[in-house]
């Protein structure tokens, strides 16, 4: 314009001017119409979601054009990166969208802060107002598959994948048949056999049993907050792979120390949003946070320890479980040296995307 305004006083054309206000008409009406345009959108976001590293959004956004004329080119940004974009949307009319966003960590992050903003109708001026959110992703570590540690304390379970030496009306094994007993449940008889004319026979099964594994996770962060997000990937796969196993889970944290029983066969929410939120705490491994977390499991469970280091105080703790016979299995991350500990221990090296078992 400051270049059509210079030419017109040279060249002395009122022609000039004409465009000079054309254009500054364009500017305006554009600027008018997208600040309208902002004004009758209408947002509206879940409360909240929770998924895995890497993982995209699956619950759609729904925006409505509460004006009385059409609207378009509006983008949604947030802090963490674009969500999604509407070309135009009609009046009164709604527009449903799943935001892009993808997260790369764990972590809890608050929706909060939306940038909307849009150029509408010709691209030359943009307007943008921000809009606040209510909610949060939760993001939890990504759970990769890998075989169960090592169960202790195996009780009888109905639904147990593991089988016992004992004979049960109740189980899903089939062993055969035998006489009908006092107090045998009516809806076991095998009405087949007992046709036969020898009595009432009932079903037995192989005895159902379920293990225990009582999980410490090391939440040491110190200067390497890669290493903790490793380790808890490598904790909850573990984890996962325990209930699958039908075992029971003793899950505890090295620095609350609180003890957390987790059924078989969990679905495993509640446990993805306790690793999602865990936070680094320091001096998870000493002799006495160490010995206190171990006193508070139970006697029968194996221990599976995964840990950020091996230092004086592991080494101590895992000789004093050696000589108490339990079974132990320690996860460090892929070339830690575990040199000294003891030959039944079992170890496993993990990374960001696996966990590999060395002994």
């Amino acid at each position: 314009m400051v270049g059509l305004y210079l030419a017109s006083i040279t060249s002395q054309s009122g022609l000039l001017l004409f465009l000079i206000g054309l254009l500054g008409g364009c500017f305006g009406v554009n600027a008018w119409m997208a600040w309208r345009c902002l004004g009758a959108m209408k947002l509206t976001a879940p409360s909240g979601a929770l998924l895995a590293e890497r993982e995209k959004l699956t619950q759609p956004w729904t925006l409505l054009n509460t004006g009385r004329s059409a609207a378009g080119l509006v983008r949604f940004e947030h802090p963490q990166g674009m969500l999604f974009q509407v070309g135009l949307i009609k009046p009164g009319e709604s527009f449903h969208a799943v935001p892009e966003i993808v997260f790369a960590r764990r972590g809890v992050y608050p929706v909060g802060t939306v940038s909307m903003s849009t150029a509408f109708p010709f691209g030359l001026v943009r307007w943008s107002r921000p809009l606040e959110q209510a909610g949060e992703w939760v993001i939890c570590p990504a759970i990769y598959p890998v075989d169960a540690p090592r169960a202790g304390g195996y009780d009888s379970m109905v639904g147990g994948r593991h089988p016992g030496t004992r004979r049960t009306t109740f189980g899903s094994r089939f062993a055969g048949v035998r006489p009908r007993q006092p107090g045998d449940p009516l809806k076991q008889i095998h009405w087949k056999s007992s046709a036969k004319g020898l009595g009432l026979m009932v079903k037995t099964y192989d005895e159902d049993l379920s293990g225990r594994v009582a999980l410490g996770v090391d939440c040491s962060e110190g200067t390497d907050s890669k290493r903790l997000d490793d380790c808890l990937r490598a904790a909850g796969s573990l984890a996962f792979a325990a209930l699958d196993e039908g075992h029971h889970v003793e899950w505890i944290d090295l620095a609350s120390r609180t003890v957390w029983l987790i059924p078989p066969f969990d679905d495993g929410q509640a446990l993805l949003e306790c690793l999602a939120r865990m936070k680094g705490s320091p001096d998870c491994l000493t002799d006495a946070s160490l010995q206190d977390a171990l006193g508070r499991i139970s006697g029968r469970s194996a221990v599976c320890l995964v840990l950020t280091e091996c230092n004086a105080a592991v080494y101590h703790a895992i000789q004093i479980l050696s000589q108490k016979n339990r079974s132990i299995t320690l996860a460090l991350p892929r070339g830690y040296p575990g040199i000294g500990l003891p030959e039944k221990v079992r170890i496993a090296g993990y990374t960001a995307t696996e966990l590999e078992w060395i002994t």
